[in-house]
């Protein structure tokens, strides 16, 4: 029976219903990294559902569903439906957020307009996303054309010029950075205290948030890292679409946050990359960090703000990569994850170029290709082997003995995967060498968990790992790439080693026409 209009539901904006081989499918945005596996029968009621609608309350299992979906942006409700699968703590909990969205916007308004902008951001305690942050304001070059006031950590910090504090009167700026008490020069709203207090005000939202207060546009609220990382960007006259930026980990603020650190937003095509250094390899990748630092594009934007005589300055970038030699060793890190151990400084600027290479080649792919998340290990004379982000620390620290039996983890930020002629394949970068493609032999993951008192065994179907392979796709990407991923995915073996007992099965892998797995990439 066709159900009433008012209880239609509807596909999210950039959402996709990928299907798989065994009739299951990975519900993904395209936008952002969201996905959800569901097995067959799940996958049939969500495209009848959507086709003709509810014909009644759903089971408690299916409002689970539909309300996660629903939360995430992969599917929409009409008023009726929402009202079904409504959760009142949820509810209660997103009537509190636009209450408070209204009150920072009220507050923001009685500051009145200066000649920068300033963005007031809250931080809270044992966070890593704040504390990324604060190591990126750090470690980047002054800002020059606004102000961050960051607060709400018992301890207030400014970074940049903040007009009608006094503090625009300093030389340096980014003397006051990491003070934890700072004396406020004048009253009223325009005053310091008060944009500490709006900065803590926003982070209710979720920490970090904040507001942006510019002297040509409305204020504006930014929920999350990625949207204050993107203002600031902005703030300096470049596109946030421009410059890479991944989203932090406890583990990454332990390896960005050392004393020294610094950061150089580096080219990588047309996107920008921030590269940390600290210590003497700071000094040693001085020259070629210098001739690919990247500077601000002239948007519109920047050519009509105040200061628009500094697009040419360099952009702000978080720090993505990151290198210490800390005794004889050069450590690449990207995020929380060490990538490469090399003996050279030219090794090192290889490496890092393979990265830079890989952002830069990611715009370019066709649309029957994707870039996948993670890492992949490459012989000349095997099939290549997919193994997980959280294996590449343990892979790189085992660099030598992989060495030795012909075998090496690629510096790429992303795999290229792709059908070729019934078979999957990969656009693997061997250190020093051109991009090739080879055959993909499997993807290694780990064990499923023992099972325990509280917790019973659960071992994933061959479809949930392909869905999982999917759900690592980068984004942004087209739909098209997203459907020959999971085409490719069904395509790919999964094997269950784990990161130690995966050494003992590399050197015993079957040849795999080996003569094409020299050819060049195109």
């Amino acid at each position: 029976m066709q159900a009433p209009l008012s209880m239609k539901i509807g596909w999210g904006r950039q959402t996709v219903l990928a299907g798989l081989a065994a009739g299951g499918a990975v519900l993904a945005r395209t936008d952002t990294a969201i996905g959800a596996y569901l097995n067959a029968p799940a996958a049939r009621w969500l495209r009848q559902i959507v086709a003709i609608g509810l014909d009644g309350p759903p089971g408690q299992a299916a409002l689970s569903c539909l309300r996660v979906w629903a939360g995430a942006g992969l599917i929409t409700l009409d008023d009726q439906v929402a009202i079904l699968v409504g959760d009142p703590e949820i509810e209660e909990y997103e009537e509190r957020g636009r209450a408070l969205r209204r009150d920072l916007l009220q507050r923001a308004a009685l500051f009145p307009r200066v000649g920068t902008p300033i963005l007031a951001v809250g931080v809270g305690r044992d966070c890593a996303y704040c504390d990324q942050l604060l190591t990126d304001l750090a470690a980047n070059a002054p800002l020059r054309d606004g102000g961050v006031v960051v607060s709400g950590d018992d301890q207030t910090r400014v970074f940049g010029i903040v007009p009608g504090t006094g503090l625009d009167r300093l030389a340096d700026p980014t003397e006051l950075a990491g003070l934890a008490e700072l004396t406020e020069p004048t009253a009223g709203p325009t005053g310091l205290a008060g944009l500490a207090e709006l900065a803590r005000a926003a982070a209710p939202l979720g920490t970090p948030s904040g507001v942006l207060l510019h002297p040509s546009a409305p204020p504006r609220i930014l929920e999350g890292y990625h949207q204050v990382s993107a203002a600031i960007v902005s703030m300096l006259g470049d596109e946030p679409d421009r410059v890479v930026m991944e989203t932090p980990s406890s583990c990454s603020v332990n390896v960005t946050s050392g004393e020294g650190t610094s950061v150089r937003p580096v080219r990588a095509g047309d996107r920008v990359v921030g590269i940390a250094s600290r210590g003497a390899v700071t000094g040693e990748l001085d020259g070629w960090l210098s001739t690919h630092t990247a500077h601000a594009a002239h948007t519109a934007h920047a050519a009509h703000t105040a200061h628009a005589a500094h697009a040419s300055n360099a952009t702000y970038a978080p720090a993505t990569l990151t290198i210490e030699r800390p005794r004889n060793l050069y450590l690449v890190y990207r995020g929380g994850a060490l990538i490469a151990r090399h003996k050279t400084p030219a090794d090192t600027i290889a490496c890092l170029e393979a990265m830079l290479a890989g952002y830069a080649d990611h715009a370019g792919a066709a649309e029957d290709e994707a870039d996948v998340d993670c890492g992949v290990l490459w012989h000349p004379g095997h099939a290549a082997v997919l193994i997980p982000n959280h294996w590449l620390s343990p892979m790189a620290r085992t660099s030598s003995r992989l060495r030795r039996s012909g075998w090496q983890l690629c510096p790429q930020p992303y795999v290229r995967l792709s059908m070729r002629d019934g078979q999957a394949w990969a656009r693997v970068r061997p250190l020093g060498e051109d991009p090739r493609m080879a055959p993909v032999a499997f993807l290694a993951v780990d064990p499923p968990v023992p099972a325990t008192d509280e917790r019973p065994a659960r071992t994933p179907s061959a479809e949930e790992r392909a869905a999982q392979l999917v759900c690592w796709a980068v984004r942004p990407l087209t739909p098209p790439r997203l459907y020959a991923l999971a085409a490719t995915a069904h395509h790919i073996p999964v094997r269950e080693l784990g990161p130690d007992p995966i050494l003992a099965e590399l050197p015993d892998l079957v040849l795999a026409q080996p003569d094409r797995s020299h050819r060049t990439a195109r």
